[in-house]
């Protein structure tokens, strides 16, 4: 009967996903609402062979995860139509990928828009005919300006939280701008038990290598200055101990190999130093000379 044959399509749909969870090392969650499906198949396509994208009706993922006794966290983050990854990618890596996905998308009538949709100031590429009508319909200040249709200042189509309307989406597809940035939306991702949501996993990957970087200096600073050996700071180490053993062996006078040529430099310093501060003594030939006189050999015969 068709009622029994569905029923059996059903538990074998839910045996097999149970199958999957059951294998699969990471398991990730693609809200699959507004999602276009081309973006869908090209992230198949990219991750072909590192993970399968299986699509099912959240009742059968409830009764998967349940008969498969795992995987039951993701539960309360399905609020809308699901796909699910398995993989043995680890959850960071994977949502990389994931948001490497974005790409920009037409703007459809109704739409929300996420910020102020503004069509810059500048020359276009269209010529002067029905296109300029169409600008004008959506509160573009287009004008012709040596054959050719220009946006004489910034407008402002559609403010955020604003609906898109039907003018304003066609006008800003003649343009060719394409407002929306459109990604794969991955609420959660479970390995090992732990549920990774998308804010732990939405990383600035060039901030935490700068922070990395910065922790990685604070420790190298730290341990030289309480002198704790590694095998990296060890030639720091010997260098700053040579130097202080110098400056000691200077302070203390003590005539060795590694710091006579300092102390003879530092008595050569100190010698020019009392002689800068001796008052100059006359030379015998000045005193003998009385004042106003030639020395006798200076004496003309």
């Amino acid at each position: 009967m068709p009622g029994e044959r569905v029923l059996k399509q059903k538990k074998e749909a839910v045996s097999g996903l149970a199958a999957r969870i059951k294998k699969a090392k990471t398991i990730a969650l693609i809200n699959l609402s507004a999602l276009p499906d081309s973006l869908l198949q090209s992230m198949r396509k990219k991750l072909r062979g590192k993970a399968e994208i299986v699509i099912a009706k959240n009742a059968l993922i409830s009764r998967a995860f349940e008969q498969a006794g795992k995987g039951k966290e993701l539960l309360p983050h399905m609020t809308g139509p699901t796909a699910l990854v398995f993989t043995d990618m680890n959850p960071f890596e994977l949502f990389r990928e994931f948001k490497r996905s974005t790409k920009q998308m037409a703007a459809k009538p109704g739409q929300t828009a996420p910020s102020d949709i503004v069509v810059p100031e500048g020359e276009t590429t269209l010529p002067p005919g029905p296109a300029l009508s169409e600008l004008k319909n959506a509160k573009i200040d287009a004008r012709i300006q040596a054959g050719k249709i220009v946006v004489a200042r910034d407008s402002i189509v559609a403010e955020k939280g604003q609906k898109i309307t039907h003018a304003a989406a066609k006008a800003l597809q003649t343009l060719g701008i394409r407002p929306f940035e459109v990604g794969i939306d991955s609420p959660a991702i479970i390995e090992a038990g732990i549920v990774y949501r998308k804010s732990v996993l939405d990383v600035d990957e060039k901030q935490l290598a700068a922070d990395i970087a910065a922790a990685a200096s604070a420790a190298f600073n730290l341990s030289v200055e309480i002198a704790y050996v590694t095998k990296d700071n060890i030639v720091v180490l010997l260098g700053k101990a040579h130097r202080q053993a110098k400056g000691l062996g200077v302070e203390a006078k003590i005539f060795d190999s590694g710091v006579i040529e300092d102390l003879l430099a530092q008595g050569q310093r100190s010698a020019s130093a009392i002689k800068t501060a001796l008052p100059e003594t006359p030379s015998p030939t000045a005193e003998a000379t009385p004042t106003g006189e030639q020395p006798a050999e200076a004496k003309t015969e």
